[in-house]
């Protein structure tokens, strides 16, 4: 089993939770502008030459509140992941936390592997699967996933997310919004217009949640590489970037869902003028 590899930052607590993986690609299929050969130098990120995401995220306690930052693919079985299963409720309970126990859930983006867990059909009437938690979405996210044209490919806002402002448990937030003393939202689009990370600062450490901002350890060596399914290839590439930079010098620590459970928690440092993701053990 998966145990949560916590750490401290500060007072905060960072825990990790896995819900499920998907089905491993091609790297060129996540990455469009790569080929074999730019993968090269980068075997140590591929498992049997795939790409293998994991869907795994963060809850943070702070503050005396316990805190999800995204909620992953949900229970499915999912036709579009192989009928995969996700199984977060139940890596939280062995992690010690119930249900009720969330008093807040933060979405870094309204992307289907990461508002999965967020609204409950197992019952006549749609409920929250966290019953006692507030809902913090990124605003310019709703704007663009709730457009007709975007809306139709997008099916898991409106069973995910609309039924939360329906029943008055979402706030949309934008740049800076302060989610406590200690965490702070940073407007970080590209993959998705409203993307964010999460930044977070106690006792003078510093750590960001950064949902989609990476989704391979190679992008902290090639920032330029972007997924496919970005929305504005540029800017995700520009904040990247800008996040990357403030990492480094900021020495910041990295929390990186989507990346393999031993190496999910890192650094960004520099060595012989080229950059690395270094892993906290």
């Amino acid at each position: 089993a998966f145990m949560a590899n916590d750490i401290k930052v500060g007072n905060v607590e960072i825990s990790f939770v896995l819900d499920m993986l998907p089905p491993p690609r091609d790297p060129s299929a996540m990455f469009p502008t790569t080929d074999t050969h730019d993968w090269e130098p980068y075997h140590d990120a591929l498992e049997d030459c795939q790409l293998q995401l994991y869907y795994g995220h963060f809850y943070l306690r702070s503050k005396g509140q316990t805190i999800m930052v995204d909620t992953g693919m949900g229970p499915g079985p999912h036709p579009s992941r192989d009928n995969r299963t996700g199984d977060m409720l139940n890596q939280l309970k062995i992690s010690g936390v119930n249900p009720e126990d969330v008093d807040l859930v933060v979405i870094t983006h309204m992307h289907i592997d990461h508002v999965g867990w967020n609204v409950d059909y197992t019952a006549p009437e749609p409920k929250p699967y966290f019953p006692n938690a507030r809902y913090l979405a990124p605003r310019l996210d709703w704007d663009h996933f709730t457009k007709p044209e975007f809306a139709a490919n997008a099916p898991w806002v409106e069973e995910n997310i609309l039924p939360l402002e329906k029943m008055g448990l979402l706030e949309l937030i934008d740049d800076g919004h302060v989610v406590n003393d200690e965490i702070t939202a940073i407007s970080t689009p590209g993959h998705t217009p409203g993307h964010m990370v999460f930044n977070i600062t106690s006792q003078g450490e510093k750590a960001m949640v950064v949902g989609d901002l990476l989704h391979s350890k190679v992008q902290v060596e090639r920032p330029e590489w972007t997924a496919g399914v970005d929305t504005d290839k540029e800017a995700s590439q520009k904040n990247r970037m800008m996040i990357l930079d403030k990492a480094e010098s900021e020495d910041i620590v990295i929390a990186a869902g989507h990346f393999h459970p031993d190496d999910h928690i890192g650094k960004v440092v520099q060595l012989e003028g080229k950059r690395y993701w270094q892993v906290i053990k």
